[in-house]
């Protein structure tokens, strides 16, 4: 089925033509601290390889390092200072033309009525210095398809409430208020203060913070002694430190515990610095004028504000584990055609909420959670008993060859098919679906769970496949495809039997179904 339709922006003669007749303003340059703030983006991005010149090519004569980054200095500025020269901006009555290119000179003309989505962008040098980047998505390219860094904050909401409110008939003369002021003095739908950002950050445990120190440590391996990356190394460190030889037992059991738990409170630690570094200061509100949607604002350093339309989000999906739903704790998602600054289309819109916290916002999307009233569908038992098998077979194999061929203690290796047994047996408990008049629901997912919540309307595409150990069980699984939708890991119900599958299948295509029906679910 086709997406729903997209809201009519023609204006009308009277307002078209006075539009029309609106002077066009001359061709501008960005901000000209935009050359520093370049050129401050690209020397960072070289320190390294200045560091590297000077402990490898230059040995360490700072006189040489000195001139190198003065040059580095001079090339990059005067680089980004010709690119600012060579980029201009014009906003017109009806669309914002771009000119960019040094030799290769490109003209682009973005009208406004095809824009679906801008965003503004602060990084915190850009938030000190009072700027911000605009970033325009068409939805022709998957990502933004013109961006304007850097612009005064005035004027990069100013830019982005004259294309709203151009989308909604409207002159950007005639408002008085703007709704980045209107938006501020009304209560947010949902907002996440420090507390709530650290209960958010305790669910996402992380190993980040080890990943980096390895990633800047193999740059700067010359400064590292020699087999500093090999185990090896340090096993035989440890096993010739006289202080560990001396230990006991119980205090070597001891310092073993006590690295695990170094290690759990690093990953604990990297999760909720990095979740206040993407989620600090989260609000989301409701924005009417223009095009209806959802407004979101958050970050630390780098500060987005993004606004993505009610009538592009195609699918909801609430996250949750087997802790975070213990304590009522959810995490909201829209699927939506428009992407954010970062390019995902998979939106956070709650990351850490309370089921009555989420209801209104999904209200407001027109989509409704499910009935406790109604019973959600298992699939066929096959789900896991049949890959069950397989490992205990391939494990069996393994412990047979390894335990006659090496040591009998490697028969415990088919032990290791019992833990995966019973995940897979609570998976199958929780990959369960339920179809309503409007719209289908999938439970899927044992440790990670995830319910997504799917309008009938926004389908486009329903699949029905059968995998060589689906024939002769008479399975198969049903892929749904929707707008926007992740090609790598697309919404699928497995291991249905053959018919009801098929059943499924033409359920969810019939044309005849009326999407406006009033669901048989609840709030």
């Amino acid at each position: 089925m086709m997406d729903e339709a997209q809201p009519d922006t023609t204006a009308d003669p009277v307002t078209d033509a006075v539009i029309d007749a609106a002077p066009e303003t001359a061709f501008q340059h960005l901000h000209p601290l935009s050359i520093i703030l370049k050129s401050l983006s690209l020397l960072s991005q070289n320190l390294i390889a200045i560091g590297v010149l000077h402990f490898s090519l230059f040995d360490q004569n700072i006189a040489y390092t000195s001139l190198a980054a003065l040059c580095l200095i001079a090339l990059v500025v005067g680089v980004t200072a010709l690119i600012w020269s060579r980029f201009t901006y014009q906003i017109g009555a009806k669309e914002i033309r771009i000119k960019s290119g040094l030799l290769n000179r490109n003209s682009r003309s973005i009208p406004f009525d095809r824009v679906q989505d801008v965003s503004l962008e602060q990084k915190l040098i850009s938030r000190i210095l009072g700027l911000t980047t605009v970033k325009l998505e068409t939805g022709s390219g998957g990502g933004e398809d013109g961006t304007l860094d850097a612009l005064a904050l005035t004027d990069g909401e100013a830019l982005r409430d004259m294309i709203r409110d151009y989308k909604d008939g409207l002159k950007s003369e005639t408002i008085a208020v703007p709704e980045s002021a209107s938006s501020e003095d009304r209560p947010p739908l949902f907002a996440m203060d420090n507390r709530r950002i650290f209960i958010a950050g305790l669910f996402n445990f992380s190993f980040i913070l080890l990943a980096i120190l390895a990633t800047i440590a193999q740059n700067l391996d010359f400064l590292l002694p020699d087999g500093f990356f090999d185990p090896r190394t340090w096993i035989t460190a440890i096993s010739e430190e006289d202080r560990i030889n001396g230990l006991s037992s119980t205090a070597r059991i001891f310092g073993a515990f006590l690295a695990v738990g170094s290690l759990i409170f690093v990953g604990f630690a990297s999760g909720i610095v990095r979740t206040f570094i993407r989620e600090y200061g989260f609000r989301l509100d409701r924005v009417d004028s223009g095009q209806p949607g959802f407004r979101r604002r958050r970050g630390l350093f780098t500060l987005t504000d993004m606004v993505m339309p009610i009538h592009r989000v195609q699918a909801a999906t609430l996250s949750t584990g087997p802790i975070r739903q213990r304590y009522g704790w959810y995490h909201l998602k829209f699927q939506s055609l428009a992407g954010d600054p970062s390019g995902e289309t998979d939106h956070s819109t709650a990351p850490c909420a309370q089921i009555k916290e989420i209801a209104p916002i999904l209200a407001d999307a027109k989509i409704d959670q499910a009935a406790d009233s109604l019973a959600f569908q298992k699939v066929d038992p096959a789900f896991w008993w049949r890959d069950a098998l397989i490992i205990w077979l391939v494990l069996t194999i393994v412990a047979l060859l390894t335990g006659f061929l090496l040591s009998a203690a490697f028969f415990a290796i088919i032990l290791l098919a019992v833990p995966v047994t019973t995940i897979l047996y609570l998976k199958w408990q929780r990959h369960q679906y339920m179809l309503t008049q409007a719209q289908i629901f999938v439970h899927r997912g044992w440790w990670k769970r995830k319910l997504t919540i799917l309008p009938r309307r926004k389908i486009q595409t329903v699949d029905v496949s059968q995998s060589p150990l689906d024939h002769p069980l008479d399975l198969a699984t049903v892929t749904i495809g929707i707008a926007g939708g992740s090609s790598i890991r697309p919404l699928m119900i497995m291991d249905m039997p053959f018919e009801k599958a098929m059943e499924l299948r033409q359920q969810l295509i019939n044309q005849t179904a009326n999407p406006q029906a009033a669901d048989q679910t609840g709030m």
